[in-house]
């Protein structure tokens, strides 16, 4: 008997989706169990059919770009991942604006622009995430963020594929107006400025700071907290007495305490029983509540 599901697979086999394929492949904490279909977004037609496919009929469905700031539940995902794992096509240069796809490395990006001979991103690099998900949390580093050189914005909204300026109140710190599911990112037009003479040194300089900081040998999802007003998380948690501390395979690294870093094996429950000790201790200690950074696969905003 051709049932429903039968159906839904062959709509989405003509798509080039692919089943049982493990979160843990996925994200750069490598936790998660499987994804019940998986699509390797090579084409912004593939998109939007998927989408529309899916919201036609009722199937769940998330984004990721690199996985780079994504907890993936050990259960998996029942419904489909779009995966923004390559750009669809090269950086567009016109002179000092470049329009690039979601998938787009966004530390390559960097690379490219200081080699071009411009300034704005060199702070970016390093950051392991993609375009997309830059866009949809306002990714920033080293007094540099997204919000300073971000111009427009190609987005699919409630089914429409268009080009959207970007307003001073689109992207705040980690918050953007761009973010999953309201937006899906397919193309950032970014706008720099000429180099200063410094940008390649700053760039060497910023990279040299995250590889003695950073712990950056172990799987993780890079800054667990987001920085809270006055103050700085790592310090905060180090401060009470936390760096080092584990839950299973999850630890506060000992390098860095404003991460969480996978020792091996480390599962979901670690994680997030490790982020509640961490929330729970500092602001009894302290009076501050700090917000996690690491999003939770299907939860609102979730893509990176």
């Amino acid at each position: 008997m051709y049932t429903f599901m039968d159906r839904i697979k062959n709509e989405l086999e003509k798509l080039g989706v692919k089943e049982n394929i493990p979160l843990s492949e996925l994200t750069s904490f490598r936790i998660g169990g499987n994804a019940e279909f998986v699509l390797d977004a090579d084409s912004y037609e593939k998109i939007k059919q998927a989408v529309a496919l899916c919201i036609r009929e009722g199937i769940p469905y998330v984004l990721l770009g690199k996985g780079t700031n994504i907890l993936a539940p050990d259960a998996g995902y029942n419904g489909l991942v779009i995966v923004f794992s390559h750009p669809i096509h090269p950086p567009v240069w016109l002179e000092n604006k470049v329009i690039a796809c979601a998938g787009t490395s966004l530390t390559s990006l960097a690379k490219e622009s200081v080699a071009k001979g411009y300034r704005g991103m060199e702070g970016l690099c390093g950051i392991p995430g993609s375009v997309g998900g830059a866009c949809a949390m306002n990714a920033g580093a080293y007094n540099m963020e997204m919000k300073q050189i971000l111009k427009r914005v190609r987005v699919l909204r409630n089914g429409a594929d268009q080009w959207i300026d970007v307003k001073p109140e689109s992207l705040g710190y980690r918050r953007s107006e761009f973010s999953f599911p309201k937006c899906i990112v397919l193309e950032a037009e970014i706008e720099l400025t000429e180099d200063d003479g410094f940008a390649k040194e700053r760039m060497l300089e910023f990279g040299k700071r995250r590889s003695e900081k950073q712990p950056l040998e172990y799987p993780s999802a890079g800054s667990a907290f987001k920085r809270p007003t006055g103050y700085y998380a790592g310090a905060l948690i180090e401060q009470c007495g936390l760096k080092g501390k584990s839950v299973g395979g999850a630890q506060i690294s000992p390098k860095h305490a404003g991460f969480i870093i996978n020792t091996g094996g480390a599962t979901e429950s670690d994680v997030s029983d490790l982020i509640e000790l961490v929330r729970n201790t500092v602001f009894e200690q302290t009076g501050v509540m700090l917000e996690p950074e690491i999003k939770r696969m299907g939860e609102k905003g979730c893509i990176c």
